[in-house]
Order: C-alpha cells, then sequence, then structure tokens
C-alpha cells in the first residue's frame, strides 16, 4: 500500500511550491534509490549517519531533508567523504531523499513564521515578498501586541534557541516589531534596515554586517540550525494536512548541528575588552545537541 515517488513529488510541489525557492536553491528529489512507492517519511533537518541509521531500522521508504545533501556540483560520488558516504547508505537501504530547504522558510507557516509565533509574535508578512507567489517570501516581519524591553526579546530569543546569542544594539529601548530569517540571513540585513524594524534575528553574521546594524537596529545573530530548528515541524504539521491517513509520516529525533560550545570567555581578546554576556558562564544546552 502507499503512493507512487511520482505522486508524493506532486504532493510536496503543491504544499511547497518550487517557484518559491531562492533562485540558484537546490530542492526536490535528490536521490531515487530505486524507489517508487512510498508508503512512510521521515523528515530531518540535516542527512547525517544517525538520521539515515533511523531510516533504515524504522523501514522508512523516503527522507526529506531541510537541507540538501547534493548542494555543490560533484565530479565524484565516493566513499571517503561525507557526501557520497551518506548517498551510498541511502542508496543501499533504498531510502529516496527529497530536500525542501527555502521552499520552507519561503511558506508563510514555515520556518521563519513558527519562530515568530513561539517568539510570542504574529505575523505582519515577508519581509521579501515573491512577486509570483502572493503571501509567500523570504523571512518574515512580526510584531508583538506590546512593545517588550530589548532584554526580554534576547531571553525569548535564547529560550527558543537554547545556544548563546551574539547581538549589537539597534537604536530602539523596547522592541515591538522584528525581522526574521532563519539559517544565514544576513544578506537580508538591507531589507530589514528599509523596514526599519526594531530588530533583525538570524544567523550566520559577519563582522562588518554588526558595524552596519549597529545604532540602527538590534541585530541578533542566534545561529544558523538554531534558528532553523522550527523546519522540521512545519514540514510535517503542512505534509500531514495532504498525505494519505495511510502514510506513516514521522520526525528524526536523531537530527542535530554539529557545533558546540565551549563556554563564554570575560578576559581580554587582544586589546578588545569583551562585553559582558547576558548569561551565566557555562555550556547552554542546545536544541540540537547529540551528547
Amino acid at each position: 500500500m502507499g503512493i507512487a515517488l511520482a505522486e508524493l513529488l506532486e504532493l510536496i510541489d503543491q504544499v511547497f511550491p518550487p517557484e518559491t525557492a531562492v533562485d540558484g536553491d537546490v530542492t526536490g528529489l535528490q536521490l531515487q534509490a530505486g524507489r517508487t512507492k512510498v508508503g512512510s517519511v521521515l523528515v530531518c533537518l540535516d542527512v547525517t549517519e544517525e538520521v539515515v541509521a533511523e531510516a533504515r531500522s524504522q523501514e522508512y521508504d523516503v527522507l526529506i531533508s531541510f537541507h540538501p545533501l547534493l548542494f555543490q556540483p560533484l565530479r565524484a560520488l565516493t566513499e571517503a567523504e561525507r557526501v557520497g558516504q551518506l548517498s551510498t547508505l541511502l542508496i543501499q537501504s533504498r531510502v529516496a531523499l527529497i530536500a525542501l530547504h527555502t521552499r520552507v522558510d519561503a511558506h508563510p507557516r514555515g520556518t521563519n513564521a513558527l519562530f515568530a509565533h513561539a517568539l510570542g509574535m504574529r505575523i505582519r508578512g515577508p519581509l521579501l515578498p515573491n512577486p509570483r507567489c502572493p503571501g509567500y517570501g523570504m523571512g518574515v516581519i512580526a510584531e508583538l501586541e506590546a512593545a517588550i524591553p530589548v532584554e526580554e526579546l534576547l531571553e525569548r530569543v535564547q529560550r527558543c534557541v537554547r545556544q548563546p546569542l551574539r547581538y549589537v544594539p539597534g537604536k530602539a529601548e523596547y522592541i515591538h516589531t522584528v525581522a526574521i530569517v532563519g539559517g544565514s540571513g544576513s544578506a537580508f540585513l538591507a531589507e530589514a534596515m528599509q523596514q526599519r524594524v526594531d530588530a533583525f534575528i538570524t544567523g550566520d553574521v559577519k563582522y562588518h554586517a554588526f558595524h552596519q546594524a549597529r545604532h540602527h537596529l538590534w541585530l541578533v545573530d542566534a545561529g544558523h540550525a538554531e534558528t532553523e530548528c522550527f523546519a522540521p515541524e512545519a514540514i510535517v504539521g503542512l505534509l500531514r494536512q495532504h498525505l494519505p491517513p495511510n502514510i506513516r509520516l514521522g520526525t528524526a529525533e536523531s537530527s542535530c548541528s554539529p557545533i558546540r560550545w565551549y563556554g563564554f570567555y570575560s578576559g581580554q581578546v587582544g586589546s578588545i575588552t569583551s562585553s559582558t554576556v547576558d548569561a551565566e558562564p557555562g555550556v547552554l544546552s542546545g536544541t540540537h545537541r547529540c551528547d
């Protein structure tokens, strides 16, 4: 029993239209692995050895990953490196792989929307609307019912991502409007500043972007995977409404980020004295830790 893989792909395209992905992104079917029928689907943030082992042990037919495994052009596929090794395991296990990436980010009930809701905010609309698909777009602009102190915003963000934060102060003393782009979103800083939001939350912020934002808006780097932690939940929630009831749908328990935090340093780095941090020294447990 189940549905054809081609039917699953059509259904996914209806829920997460391909034209909503960022130009140049790699989405859709990545490995067929000999699979033509689908009776079960496992959703994860990243393809890892642990996730593949979970898919194999629980006999899933398809793995839907937020991040694509095959992204850069490949000259060879060998087991000497990560992509080749994981691809080989998936093919040997007859587990097909589908990647969705920015299709989930751009969905009005996708990654960024769930993050905003978790922070207690309502969605005003996309940060960068997609002219071809009304309601879709990269990032969100969210607002609070009542403005809150900056420290409370930082505390809410840290409770969601459960990791240390990097930030630069803006000009607002109280936060009412916030732009959110999960993952590596500092390229959207100009759009956030144009929207005159009080804060911008994203990940992978480069040093000079903090200089650019300083005294304009609160720029908060809450981590790459950490700001995308709602992606699997968004995928499962939206697909469950459209998949036939006989299709088993699950979320990978072993999905995690490879990054670890050692702690905080309160001394001097070169000639620059580090700023006071918002948390007590120590290693904070993370949403995606796999200790």
